[in-house]
This record gives structure tokens, sequence and C-alpha cells, in this order.
């Protein structure tokens, strides 16, 4: 008896210990241009590898890109650069031409369908 009421007061306090530890979560919302549906997977396969993202939601209907982080970890001027860094441009910040020259031709022309 005193077991299970031991694991259930336990199970309780991690449970409340999740649910208040994400304090330290932040989102930032990314304004980007077009990209089609191809490299909007790709954008945000490629995002995962920043340190302290935990959530990427592309929407290339809107041209944003919100990103769900831990903000002691990283920050959304990091985030800016990683983006920029990959080819694509991140609100005011405009992407590395090199890189940008390596994006399907759709995408590298503002374009919306991949063909």
């Amino acid at each position: 008896m005193n077991r299970k009421k031991f694991i259930s007061t336990l199970t309780f306090n991690l449970s409340g210990l999740l649910t208040f530890g994400n304090d330290k979560f932040s989102d930032c919302i990314i304004k980007t241009r077009r990209i089609c549906n191809i490299c909007q997977f790709k954008l945000g396969k490629n995002i995962y590898f920043e340190k302290g993202v935990k959530d990427v939601k592309v929407d290339w209907i809107k041209d944003t890109i919100r990103i769900s982080y831990d903000a002691t970890k990283t920050n959304p001027e990091k985030l800016k650069q990683y983006i920029i860094s990959i080819g694509y441009d991140a609100d005011e910040l405009k992407a590395d031409v090199k890189k940008r020259e390596l994006l399907r031709y759709c995408c590298e022309s503002n374009i919306t369908i991949c063909k």
C-alpha cells in the first residue's frame, strides 16, 4: 500500500515539474520570402539542427516561420542568422547569396510551385 502511495505521489510531483518547468520556452515568428512545399519541409527539418529549437511550423501561405525555442540556449537573432545561412530571408535580413543559389529553382525565383 505504501509503495502505491509513494509511486502516485512521485508521479504527481514529476507531472507538476514538467508542466511548470516550461517557462523558458519562447516563440518567435520570422517573416521570409515565398517558399514551396518541398522547400518548406527542408527548412523545417534543417532548423532543428540549431541548438535549443523545440518546434517549427512553416506557413508558406503567410510566408512565416514560427519557431518555439529554449530561451536559455538560443535567441531570435541566432535563429535568423541560421535561416539566412541556409539560403532563406529572415525578416529584414537577406539570405546568403551562395546558399540561395543552391536552392531549388522554384524558391530561388519566388515561384510557389515546384517542378
